[in-house]
């Protein structure tokens, strides 16, 4: 490695090393292994830092001048690390040590062969040369075939793997960051000496790196002298690059990720970024770019909370109760920005579509920054986690907005890889196209002329007062629902306008009771809707759950709220007994002049589903819902001339017609084969 560092020999001596562990039987955890090789990486960085070559040779003149045998390496070992250990550049922010409580390798004194082995190993890596020579480009090596390790020793561990964040994702929104600080002579009008990137929940610090990586090569790139720019990348590497997490292993492996990669571990932190005072707390209004993908889920009490660390956090109507995590930390992300700083999160669907909270921090967001781009992603880009929840990318600028900015929606259905558990492992396959690189090269490249810019991926543009209800889900706005509600418009349909369903129909839902099954009350799911809008009442019959059922009359429409990707929507007929519906249904009444069986099937055309499936939201594609509010704001074409209404009126009678004769015709299917089964 004198000359360079060859990305397969470092990958063979982590390998290496993972199976001495195994073929010693020493360890069997796979992150307590990992621990241990973090620990014999970091203390030959150690002595490389301090003018010394890591070897054998030092292992064995310590066996002699401590122990009085040069093969007493096990315990000169275990000696070296615990003193190594004690360096600053190993302590965490509290002056604990980022190795844990007891800073010790895992090895017994009597393990000398087993030692050897390991600094046989470990020596390879010629740490010292690259230091003297300041090869970056060579550290970069390293800290991508680590992470690379890192994230293979993960794959099978889906609660570590939360922590780490697709390539996949993050090198493609960096390219649109930074060509957005170009574009906005970003570099310009700030000062580079204080160019500051920050991750309060970094995980091991993949997204960290990234944008790091992304910002050396912008600098490299600089009509600048050469010692201008060593002087820059030098004060970066130093001051620059801060992290945090409340994981102390995630710490530890953040830690090393930035110290291979020429960086200072000491701004590495372990704390919890909501509900501790910390490092990062000292970064207000001081940060240039933020990404980060924080957990989910996680609930803190208002008062609890510092509410000085959370911009906007004064403003918002829960102060008795409780925040979830998610919100807080993009709060806590907003305080920290610089004026016409960037922030990229990665956030759960409801941050963009529901209500409550969620919808009160949307509208602070759309009122006080530029919200440049919304990205939504596949279920399946974190189910290596083992979590399909559906997550979007919210990306925006610290600046007042303007009244005609164009938020780009996007969605990505491809990112290039699929995950399969086989045996219970999760496995990433690639698999397809990364539709992330072509999203990012049409943010960076399109003029924004044409609304509609891509069909696929999606990617359009919508300006703040033509968002739903200030939603911001990219299914709202894709191409095809655009495209959809284009066509609608400047159809020429003599006899008819566009009108929303709220127009239509009136919704009920609420007003209807509750009750429970019985001889005389029959319950309708929403699996007994048949695909041609009837209902199979021989199901209905024999159903009985122990949930109750809001009430439901003859000619009431029921519409299904889940999966409207899979159209579910009748009418309810002249029936011999009570019947109540699942919740899962909205119950409608025609306020207009088109009859139920018309309305049922309006809302079973392409041009009306397509519009209701984007305006869909959820945790994950299985479990997507259309919001009642949502619903009643559909556009369907409604008659306004007597020809019109004459010929809904019949469409009506027809199918109305048609349904009797199929639930007389399925009456009388059952009972002639009840008649065949008598016979014996």
């Amino acid at each position: 490695m004198n000359t360079g560092v060859n990305y397969k020999l470092f990958y063979e001596i982590l390998l290496n090393l993972r199976e001495a562990f195994h073929s010693y039987g020493r360890i069997d955890d796979s992150n307590t292994k990992l621990d241990e090789i973090i620990k014999l990486v970091m203390l030959s960085y150690y002595y490389a830092i301090n003018g010394k070559r890591f070897s054998l040779g030092l292992i064995r003149h310590t066996a002699v001048s401590q122990f009085g045998d040069e093969d007493q390496i096990a315990p000169a070992l275990r000696m070296l690390f615990e003193e190594a250990a004690k360096a600053p550049i190993y302590k965490n922010f509290d002056g604990t040590s980022i190795f844990g409580a007891n800073a010790t390798l895992n090895i017994q004194s009597s393990e000398n062969v087993f030692a050897e082995r390991l600094v046989s190993e470990i020596e390879k890596i010629d740490f010292l040369n690259l230091i003297k020579d300041n090869q970056i480009s060579n550290f970069d090596i390293i800290n991508e075939c680590f992470g690379h390790f890192v994230r293979e020793n993960f794959r099978n561990n889906k609660e570590d793997a939360q922590y780490m964040t697709p390539a996949e994702i993050a090198i493609p929104v960096l390219g649109m960051i930074f060509s957005d600080f170009q574009k906005e002579h970003y570099f310009e009008q700030a000062d580079y000496d204080s160019f500051t990137i920050v991750d309060p929940t970094c995980g091991v610090g993949t997204l960290l790196i990234e944008a790091s990586r992304q910002y050396v090569h912008y600098i490299g790139k600089l009509n600048l002298p050469e010692a201008k720019k060593s002087a820059l990348l030098t004060r970066f590497w130093q001051t620059g690059m801060i992290g945090q997490d409340k994981v102390d292993r995630m710490v530890r492996l953040s830690k090393m990720n930035t110290l291979l990669m020429g960086g200072n571990g000491g701004n590495i932190f372990i704390g919890n970024s909501i509900s501790e005072h910390t490092g990062i707390d000292e970064l207000k209004e001081r940060v240039d770019l933020i990404f980060t993908n924080p957990p989910f889920g996680a609930e803190y009490k208002y008062g609890e909370l510092h509410l000085e660390d959370f911009e906007l956090l004064d403003q918002l109507n829960c102060q008795t109760g409780n925040i979830c995590s998610e919100l807080l930390m993009l709060l806590k992300c907003l305080s920290m920005l610089k004026v016409n700083g960037k922030l990229a999160i990665v956030l759960p669907d409801s941050v963009f579509s529901a209500k409550g909270l969620n919808a009160q921090v949307r509208n602070l967001i759309l009122s006080h920054y530029r919200v440049n781009a919304v990205i939504g992603m596949p279920a399946v880009t974190f189910a290596q986690a083992g979590t399909r929840t559906k997550t979007s990318i919210l990306y925006l600028t610290k600046c007042v907005p303007q009244i005609d900015d164009k938020i780009i929606m996007a969605t990505c259905n491809d990112v290039g890889y699929t995950v399969k558990e086989r045996v219970g492992v999760t496995v990433k396959i690639t698999s397809g196209k990364n539709e992330m690189y072509d999203i990012a090269r049409v943010y960076t490249e399109n003029s924004r002329e044409e609304q509609i810019i891509s069909h696929t991926p999606s990617i359009t543009w919508v300006k703040k007062n033509d968002l739903i209800n200030e939603i911001i889900n990219p299914s709202f706005y894709s191409a095809d629902m655009l495209q959809t509600l284009s066509e609608l418009k400047t159809r020429n349909i003599e006899g008819y306008e566009l009108r929303t369903l709220s127009k239509i129909v009136k919704c009920v839902t609420l007003n209807r009771k509750n009750k429970r099954t019985s001889d005389s009350v029959k319950h309708i799911s929403v699996l007994h809707i048949n695909p041609d809008c009837t209902i199979d009442f021989q199901q209905v019959l024999s159903y009985a759950p122990i949930s109750k059922g809001r009430t439901c009359s003859k000619g009431d429409i029921l519409f299904s709220k889940i999966n409207p990707r899979i159209p579910r929507m009748t009418v309810i007929p002249e029936f011999d007994k009570d019947v109540v519906c699942s919740n899962e249904f909205e119950i409608f009444q025609p306020s207009a002049d088109i009859g139920a069986y018309a309305i049922c099937f309006l809302l079973k055309t392409s041009y009306v589903a397509k519009q209701i499936e984007h305006l869909t939201s959820g945790t994950s594609s299985s479990h997507s819902r259309i919001k009642r509010e949502q619903l009643m704001d559909v556009k369907i074409p409604y008659p306004v001339s007597e020809a019109a209404k004459r010929k809904l009126k019949e469409i009506d009678t027809l199918i109305k017609k048609s349904f009797e004769e199929k639930y007389i015709a399925d009456t009388v299917l059952r009972e002639q084969l009840n008649k065949l089964e008598q016979i014996r």
